[in-house]
């Protein structure tokens, strides 16, 4: 069993993922209305930038958030952790 510790931690770092992406997405949908909007054009930059590392982040302490991210030359990592079927948190 994990220590509460290592869940929030977690938690936390899969929060910030979730936060930046969607945030990147919503600037995403309005520049695509108001697409000489600069101030939201640096927004959406900071976002972007801001979801990159924290998926970066999250990726390096707990695994890849999407096969995609599972890019070893000889080992395929999306399989080791939990599936939520089996206990896994997410």
């Amino acid at each position: 069993m994990m220590n509460s510790g290592f869940n929030s931690s977690r938690e936390v770092m899969l929060q910030q993922v979730n936060q930046a992406g969607f945030a990147a997405v919503e600037a995403n949908l309005y520049l695509d209305t108001h697409p000489c909007d600069v101030q939201a054009i640096a927004y959406y930059n900071q976002m972007s930038d801001a979801y990159e590392n924290a998926k970066r982040s999250y990726e390096a302490q707990f695994g890849p958030l999407t096969a995609s991210a599972s890019r070893g030359p000889s080992y395929w990592s999306w399989t080791d952790d939990p599936w939520p079927w089996e206990g896994g948190n997410f």
